[in-house]
């Protein structure tokens, strides 16, 4: 009974290892002579904005989290794009993607096709993409701000031409994404310009109507010449007392002339404090000051609608010159180029860790199967 026990466990331990080396024969084999062999191209790319503004100094920049921001964006823009089906279709049409996955030079476990039970292996949008994006490598390096585009193909030349494809469509899209972003903020400059003119024309029309209901053209200039002829009278009531004291000295205050300087002095009196009054709004429908005070708020908003208006024309006439130039640049940094072995797969490294789970698998089994043994006996 014990020789039959261990003559099993024996046994079991052998069939074990065959079938885990038998798996591991196929594993590699499928590695070594069947996966495809794929040819890896990159390329190195930045972004330039030709409209950007430099920063006065490195530091400032980087304490407003302005370095390499616009160019960030753009590049982040562009991978999203690249990885997108809309970037697929222009590639398929131009190198025939949906047949090169479909087609033989693909092995059968990555190889999509017309018809499958199984739903990953169908010829299908979505499992294309997918494809396409597994053989696509976006790497951006933030110091540097450049975006590093590589794509494997069986073909190592198709690959090279894939990549500058993708380039070329990359660098033509993204003034497009510029141009409708500008086209936005263009239209809605165009509406407050239209909104700003009528404003800026009803406040001025404002100014006129008061102008011509007060039959002025600036109360202040009304204000300035009474202050001047009331200077000139009170000068002339000095001089008019002084030589009224002085003949008083010598002459009868009841005579003719004394009277007549009397009157003289009491109109000049009369015509400043009625002068006065209508400078300072203590006479009904002279109120100077008020008219000034509200003539004064009329042209502060006459001026300030005015450089309102100004300043939406300024940035709409830049708006429609940016509209007009390409401002951002797909720079080459470094060109795509053949590559001269494969890439995918890492046909050791890929057994290595294959032998390396199949061993930990078989320890495992075995232990829990002697578990189990112990267990029962």
């Amino acid at each position: 009974m014990i020789f039959l026990r261990k003559f099993y466990n024996i046994f079991f331990i052998i069939l074990t290892r065959l079938i885990f080396l038998g798996i591991f024969a196929l594993i590699a084999y499928y590695i070594v002579g069947i996966e495809s062999e794929k040819y890896e191209s990159n390329s190195v790319v930045m972004v330039k904005d030709l409209s950007a503004k430099p920063s006065a100094s490195a530091l400032g920049s980087m304490l407003l989290g302005g370095v390499g921001s616009s160019e960030m964006k753009d590049a982040k823009l562009l991978e999203v794009y690249i990885n997108s089906f809309e970037m697929y279709q222009k590639l398929d049409r131009e190198f025939n993607l949906t047949g090169y996955y479909a087609s033989k030079k693909i092995d059968p476990l990555q190889r999509l096709y017309k018809e499958h039970q199984l739903i990953w292996f169908t010829q299908n949008s979505e499992n294309l993409l997918k494809k396409y994006q597994a053989d696509l490598k976006l790497i951006y390096d933030e110091p540097s701000a450049t975006l590093q585009i590589l794509f494997a193909h069986v073909n190592a030349t198709k690959a090279k031409e894939i990549v500058e494809k993708i380039i070329e469509y990359s660098a033509q899209t993204l003034n497009l994404f510029e141009q409708k972003n500008t086209k936005i903020v263009l239209k809605f400059l165009e509406k407050q310009e239209r909104e700003k003119y009528k404003a800026f024309i009803a406040s001025l029309s404002k100014l006129l109507q008061y102008q011509g209901k007060h039959k002025t053209l600036d109360p202040k200039i009304d204000i300035e010449s009474k202050s001047t002829i009331l200077a000139s009278l009170e000068a002339q009531l000095v001089q008019k007392e002084v030589d009224y004291n002085s003949k008083l000295q010598y002459l009868n205050s009841d005579s003719a002339e004394m009277k007549l300087m009397r009157g003289n002095i009491d109109y000049v009196k009369k015509s400043i404090t009625k002068i006065k009054r209508q400078i300072t709004g203590a006479v009904g429908s002279h109120k100077l000051n008020v008219n000034l005070s509200d003539f004064r708020l009329l042209e502060s908003d006459v001026e300030f609608k005015k450089e309102v208006y100004r300043q939406v024309l300024t940035k709409l006439e830049e708006t429609r010159f940016t509209l007009q130039q390409k401002s951002k640049n797909l720079i080459v940094i470094t060109p795509a180029t053949v590559a001269q072995s494969y890439s995918y797969p890492s046909k050791i490294k890929d057994i290595i860790t294959i032998y390396i789970i199949l061993f930990f698998l078989s320890s495992i089994l075995k232990l829990i199967i002697t578990l189990i043994r112990e267990h029962k006996d």
